[in-house]
C-alpha cells in the first residue's frame, strides 16, 4: 500500500519550528542486549545533531549486562519495563520523554552518524507526522548469515516496501523504527499492547492521519538480523502474527502484498499445490541462479532461507487472522504512555 500526505495542518501544533533545534529524545526497548547495545549507544552518541536531550533504554527485566552497558553512559536513563515486550517499553519511555520529538531505535542497529540531524530536516521539510528510513541488514557470518541478510534485502524476501528494497523519498504507510512529535504520539495513546511485534507499523497507521507518513532513503541505520535459520523461522513467524492483529484492529490496512504469503501456504494444502510448489519453486531458484556466479554457499541457502522466510510468515498470518493464536501481551501490569518507573545511570 502506498501512504498518501493528509493535510498538514492537522500536526502544526508538534512540528518543529523553522530555525529552531528541538529537543529529541531517544528511546531504546531492550531485553538481554549485552551482544549489541554498547554499539548502539556509541552510534547515538556520536550524532551530528546538537539538541539530543537524552537517551531512555526501557529494559524489559534483563538477566545478563544490558543494564549495566547502560548505566555507564551519561546521557542515558534506565526505565523499567515491567511488561517485557517491546510495545509497553516504548510506551514507559514515552511517557517520560523530555525532548520535543522522539526517535526510536532497536538495541542491536547502529545509526548512521547524521541519523537524527536527517530526521529533523525530513520532519521539517516534509510536514509528515513520522519520519524514517532504510533498514540496511548487517551481513552475518556464515552462509546463515550472509544468506538471510541478502534475503532482508530483497523484494522476494522481506517484501517490497520501500525501507527494505530502498526508493525515491515519498509518502508511505510504515517505516523502520520512525521519528515523531512526542506530544502527538501521547496524544495518539502511545504504541498498541495487542499487536505484537508490528507496534511501529499499527501505530505509522494512526500517525497516518495526522500528517501523513515519510520516507527519506538517506536516513539509514544498520540493523543486525537473525543469524540461524531455526531463529528466522521463529522471527518471521511472530511477524505474520502481529501484522495479523493489526489488521484485525485495521481492515484497511491489509494491502496485496500481505496477501502473498499465506495464499502460498493455503496453495501448498490445496488439490492444486503440486501447480503451486512448482511454479514457487521455480521462482526462488531464479532467485538464487543469481546469485550464483557471485556466492554459490549463498545462492543454496536461498533455496532454504526464501522458503523458510514466506511459509514462517504466512503461517503465523493465517494463525493469527483466524484467532487460534494471539500475540504475547505484556507480561505484568499493562503499561501505558501515562505510566512507567525510571532509574536513572549513575
Amino acid at each position: 500500500m502506498t501512504g498518501h500526505a493528509p493535510a498538514p495542518s492537522k500536526v502544526s501544533g508538534d512540528a518543529p519550528h523553522p530555525g529552531a533545534d528541538p529537543t529529541v529524545s531517544v528511546i531504546v526497548p531492550v531485553l538481554n542486549e549485552e551482544g549489541h547495545l554498547e554499539a548502539c549507544l556509541r552510534a547515538i552518541e556520536a550524532q551530528t545533531y546538537p539538541a539530543i536531550a537524552e537517551i531512555l533504554v526501557a529494559d524489559g527485566g534483563s538477566a545478563d549486562r544490558t543494564r549495566e552497558i547502560a548505566a555507564a553512559h551519561p546521557l542515558v536513563r534506565i526505565v523499567d519495563n515491567p511488561g517485557r515486550i517491546q510495545a509497553a517499553g516504548l510506551n514507559a519511555a514515552l511517557a517520560q520523554v523530555a525532548g520535543q520529538l522522539v526517535v526510536r531505535v532497536d538495541g542491536h542497529c547502529v545509526l548512521a552518524p547524521d541519523y537524527v540531524e536527517r530526521c529533523v530536516e525530513s520532519l521539517r521539510s516534509s510536514g509528515a507526522a513520522m519520519v524514517g528510513g532504510a533498514m540496511i541488514p548487517a551481513e552475518g557470518s556464515g552462509w546463515a548469515g550472509r544468506t538471510i541478510a541478502l534475503a532482508m534485502r530483497s523484494r522476494l524476501g522481506a517484501g517490497p516496501a520501500r525501507f527494505h528494497v530502498g526508493g525515491a523519498p515519498g509518502w508511505v504507510d510504515t517505516v523502520y523504527l520512525g521519528c515523531y512529535p512526542a506530544e502527538l504520539a501521547r496524544r495518539k495513546g502511545g504504541y498498541r499492547l495487542d499487536v505484537g511485534v508490528n507496534e511501529d507499523a499499527e501505530l505509522a497507521l494512526r500517525l497516518g492521519g495526522d500528517g501523513g507518513v515519510w520516507f527519506d532513503p538517506a536516513i539509514a541505520a544498520t540493523y543486525s538480523p537473525r543469524d540461524s535459520v531455526p531463529g528466522l523461522a521463529r522471527q518471521f513467524y511472530r511477524y505474520g502474527l502481529s501484522r495479523a492483529a493489526t489488521v484485525r484492529r485495521h481492515p484497511r490496512s491489509l494491502s496485496a502484498r500481505q496477501l502473498a504469503a499465506p495464499l502460498l501456504v493455503l496453495g501448498l494444502l490445496s488439490p492444486w499445490r503440486r501447480w503451486v510448489g512448482l511454479s514457487y519453486g521455480g521462482t526462488v531458484a531464479g532467485r538464487a541462479l543469481i546469485e550464483l556466479p557471485s556466492d554459490p554457499a549463498t545462492a543454496a541457502g536461498l533455496l532454504l532461507v526464501l522458503p523458510v522466510m514466506h511459509l514462517s510468515w504466512g503461517v503465523g498470518f493465517l494463525t493469527g487472522f483466524t484467532g487460534l493464536q494471539r500475540p504475547p501481551g505484556p507480561a505484568a501490569a499493562a503499561v501505558t504512555a501515562g505510566a512507567g518507573s525510571e532509574k536513572r545511570s549513575e
